[in-house]
């Protein structure tokens, strides 16, 4: 069997819809590296650069690469998130797995070292929580997202969202950045199962948060 062919989780499938074809795909916080293989595979890029912060899971990455015949085509970093790591054009950079905050936190410091962002750089982001703080950080960063999709898997829901720079990104409102902007606005599959979750997660929330509370009064129209 072709490793590199094996089918991916729901979630990774979601990741991977909505990284385009470029010449490089970075993996932040890859794990196994069956989603950079999966891209290589594919053709979704020509070459792969995963990363990892802890040592097992980076070996484990470059193990799993070399079973599949991509070491040529892959390197494997042990880092925090892109430290670095070059960056050039037309590369996608995947962070997926993680929470929002964390998510908020690499990038951050990957900004703060970059003068210029390539203009067809993309990011794809599968935040785990803190979704609001997350979206907030793009927008105030002149980070657009162009489009958003959900994963279902297990019983749990995961949001997966598409990146690109843009200096003209319009401020979001407080539903948009907690339930997402193209999720509303285009309501992909497992929207209505999705909204329903979320809305007992918010009902949670507004007993300390007043922007959850105008985001539940709003709850009809939004639907």
């Amino acid at each position: 069997m072709d490793l590199a062919k094996e089918e991916l989780s729901p979630r990774l499938m979601t990741v991977v819809s909505l990284i385009p074809e470029c010449r490089t795909v970075i993996d932040v916080g890859s794990d196994h590296g069956k989603l950079g293989a999966w891209c290589l595979s594919a053709k979704r890029c020509r070459s792969l650069v995963a990363t990892d912060i802890h040592e097992a899971p980076a070996k484990r990455t470059g193990d799993y690469l070399r079973l599949c015949g991509f070491s040529g085509e892959s390197s494997v970093l042990c880092t925090d998130g892109l430290t670095g790591v070059d960056v050039s054009d037309d590369t996608t950079i995947v962070i997926a797995g993680m929470g929002g905050l964390e998510i908020r936190k690499i990038l951050q410091c990957f900004l703060q070292r970059i003068e210029e962002l390539p203009s067809d750089l993309t990011f794809v982001l599968q935040p785990q929580r803190s979704f609001y703080e997350l979206r907030a950080f793009l927008t105030e960063h002149g980070l657009a997202i162009r489009e958003e999709a959900i994963a279902l898997e297990r019983g749990h829901f995961y949001t997966v969202m598409k990146v690109v720079p843009d200096k003209g990104v319009k401020e979001l409102s407080d539903a948009e950045l907690f339930l997402g902007p193209y999720l509303l606005s285009q309501k992909p599959p497992h929207f209505k199962e999705y909204m329903n979750h979320q809305h007992g997660v918010l009902e949670k929330q507004a007993l300390g948060d007043v922007r959850c509370r105008n985001v539940l009064e709003q709850w009809e129209a939004l639907l």
